[in-house]
């Protein structure tokens, strides 16, 4: 297993004791179990090894936008954490980028957790989107269009100007061409619990965060979805410094066995570092 680290970070005034237990662990969820029951499945392993593991889950039913939803998952899991106990939180996928944007509600209290992790979270990437014609189908506000595709101008990718025009103008004379024949359709239609929850996600643009973290991605999906970029398109939104561990697998096969094991012996490893003061 691999690491890197960005960014900064100060001793935890929060952090437990060498000797202490480790506080429970609040995992973030954001898929429904009829959806995908794998992550649960992982919990339950967690478990096994003697970790206290709470898992929170939220729908997305009734929510307007993606920050309502994420406010409302973090609030169930402020309801089970212990006053005076440190703050342990982890997220995978869908969980973890309800746990990124609600974790704004724990920084304007002043309440730092002692550990955040992601597992395997990855921002949207803009020339996919383009691709897909995602803003078209969830009905992406023009602003937030321009700004996700000017992204493409900064590194990694670092594309001229007229490219990423170039690619936006024949993206919409595309759609323009295709929209009489077939509409906005998209293949998530068929699952209306994806594609609500996908829509949300299009039409909101994500905050950054202060509380360092630590992020667990395969390799898979850094080859796959944002090349050369080991964070996940998401360095951008972590100004309080990060640590990169590469893991096995890739994005579902990594909490399986027998990659599940080591993924869960480093998060283990990595939460007595922080409950011993150590910084990322």
């Amino acid at each position: 297993m691999l690491s890197t680290s960005a960014g900064r970070d100060q001793p935890d005034t929060t952090a437990d004791t060498a000797d202490s237990p480790l506080p429970k662990l609040l995992a973030i969820r954001g898929w429904a179990v009829e959806v995908d029951s794998s992550y649960l499945s992982f919990v339950d392993e967690m478990r096994a090894t003697g970790c206290e593991v709470v898992d929170i889950f939220v729908s997305h039913d009734g929510f307007a936008t993606f920050g309502e939803w994420a406010d409302a998952s973090i609030e169930s899991a402020l309801a089970q954490h212990i006053d005076g106990e440190p703050l342990h939180l982890l997220g995978y996928c869908a969980g973890g980028t309800l746990l990124s944007e609600g974790l704004r509600t724990f920084e304007r209290s002043g309440l730092r957790p002692s550990y955040v992790g992601f597992i395997d979270v990855r921002a949207g990437h803009p020339k996919v989107r383009l691709h897909r014609g995602f803003d078209s189908i969830y009905a992406v506000p023009w602003a937030h269009r321009i700004r996700q595709q000017l992204v493409r101008l900064t590194p990694p990718d670092r594309e001229s100007f007229g490219a990423v025009a170039n690619s936006v103008l024949r993206r919409t004379v595309k759609s323009t061409m295709s929209f009489p024949k077939r509409g906005w359709r998209s293949r998530n239609l068929r699952i209306p619990t994806i594609h609500r929850q996908a829509e949300l996600a299009a039409r909101w643009e994500f905050n950054s965060i202060v509380t360092p973290a630590y992020l667990y991605n395969t390799m898979h999906s850094i080859d796959t979805f944002w090349s050369g970029d080991p964070s996940l398109g998401r360095a951008g939104l972590l100004k309080g410094g990060f640590t990169v561990r590469i893991i096995e697998g890739d994005h579902l096969s990594c909490l399986q066995p027998p990659n599940s094991a080591d993924l869960i012996a480093q998060i283990t490893n990595d939460r007595k570092m922080r409950s011993q003061g150590r910084v990322l």
